[in-house]
């Protein structure tokens, strides 16, 4: 017992130590850089990085030995404007760096790809823009990289193969496209891939999966990939999710899709398959239901999509909750969440973040970060593209084209003609 004291005392006596590492000169000049060129939530930032023990600043962690900044979390901070790239690069020493869910607009700044030591970063659910530079390749320590709800577009770079140590990559919900980068399969530590929701065509084999045993969720939905499904996707022993629903893929579903041990959600509705559904694939789905794991199952109503596309649940007025989900067409269907698609249908009530409305009418849409077209829509919140004639809307920061809109609210962009503004907004044109 007495033993156990003295350790305690001697931890007590250790910890205060350990606790106040001195912050390098370096790293508190960067900081207070990086929080003095922020607006938004930046002030409170200011305000909360308060001294000289940088080390010890919320979102801040630093290396115990050598006091240099190593990690940089700050989701969630209401932080708007460019990313402070210059201040960024005087933390030569970090490895985490989390800005995700803020207000960040913008492209990447230049200085982020100097940060060679990084092995965490992620960007997802701003506003940033551009085209993401080949320099990402110069990040070859990286084990997570999320770039996912942004504005991103072009190619992805094909420099994946510098980036052998990768685990969990994610760009989703951007507006990349081109073909997939060949490097792709040479990322043979990664256990998570997910492109969902961009703009990505041509053939889905070029992406060998074949070297990466240790890949346990793929999706690449609502995208345009076509070809047959990989056989190298057989290989994957540990896969546990496959979603490539909302693409143009052919072919008939091979039996060995029906031989994964671990998979417990499989979505590949909405393509081009021919023939019937294998008798694997029918055994997995009774399988899950007797093991209990029917719950994150969606097994997408796979007899309809296969033998006869177009008789998919879509005529009847559905509630549909979640992220990425599709609606073809139909009408009175109620939708929330985030990433979800109604490509055509009327008087559809779509609530949630980043949805796309492709056609239809006399929609009800609230959340932000929409985009719309069609007729005679009620649009409300901020940051939504709408397009059309005879809608409502109202709001902050969205861009209206068309004609005989009603728009009200503030920092809107307006062209086309016969609208009816009011508010501090930008015509554009004015008919």
């Amino acid at each position: 017992m007495a033993r156990c004291w003295l350790l305690l005392l001697f931890w007590a006596f250790l910890w205060p130590a350990a606790s106040a590492v001195p912050c390098h000169p370096d790293d508190l000049r960067a900081l207070r850089g990086f929080a003095g060129d922020l607006s938004g939530g930046g002030v409170l930032l200011r305000t909360a990085w308060s001294g000289a023990s940088c080390c010890s600043w919320e979102g801040v962690g630093c290396d115990s030995a050598s006091g240099r900044v190593t990690v940089l979390r700050l989701p969630r901070r209401g932080l708007t404007g460019l990313i402070p790239g210059a201040s960024l690069a005087g933390l030569v020493w970090l490895e985490e760096l989390f800005l995700g869910l803020n207000s960040f607009v913008g492209v990447l700044p230049d200085a982020l790809f100097g940060l060679t030591r990084l092995r965490k970063l992620s960007l997802a659910s701003n506003e940033l823009t551009g085209q993401v530079s080949s320099r990402l390749g110069e990040l070859t320590r990286l084990t997570l990289l999320d770039l996912s709800a942004n504005r991103f577009f072009g190619r992805l770079p094909d420099v994946f193969g510098d980036l052998t140590s990768l685990e969990h990559l994610a760009a989703h919900s951007n507006g990349f496209s081109g073909f997939l980068p060949p490097s792709l399969s040479s990322l043979s530590s990664l256990r998570e891939l997910n492109l969902r929701n961009n703009t990505l065509s041509g053939p889905i084999a070029r992406v060998s999966f074949s070297g990466m045993p240790l890949l346990a969720s793929v999706d690449f939905s609502t995208n345009y990939l076509t070809g047959w499904l990989p056989t190298s996707l057989a290989g994957c022993d540990e896969l546990k999710s496959l979603n490539l629903a909302n693409n143009t893929l052919v072919g008939t579903i091979p039996s060995w899709i029906g031989e994964f041990d671990h998979l417990w959600y499989l979505n590949l509705s909405n393509n081009s398959f021919v023939g019937e559904v294998p008798k694997s694939l029918l055994r997995l789905k009774e399988g899950l239901a007797t093991a209990g794991r029917s719950s994150g199952m969606v097994f997408t109503n796979m007899l309809l999509y296969v033998n006869d596309k177009r008789r998919a649940l879509n005529e009847q007025p559905n509630t549909i909750t979640g992220s990425n989900n599709t609606v073809r067409s139909g009408r009175n269907n109620s939708m929330s969440g985030n990433d979800n698609t109604v490509i055509s249908g009327d008087n559809n009530a779509v609530s949630g973040s980043f949805n796309t409305l492709v056609c239809g009418d006399n929609n009800v849409l609230t959340g932000d970060h929409h985009v719309v077209s069609g007729s005679n829509h009620i649009v409300t919140n901020s940051y939504n593209k709408v397009s059309g004639c005879t809608n409502n809307v109202s709001g902050s920061h969205h861009t209206v084209s068309g004609s005989n809109n009603a728009v009200s609210g503030s920092n809107n962009t307006v062209s086309g003609s016969n609208h009816v503004v009011s508010g501090s907004n930008k015509i554009v044109t004015d008919g």
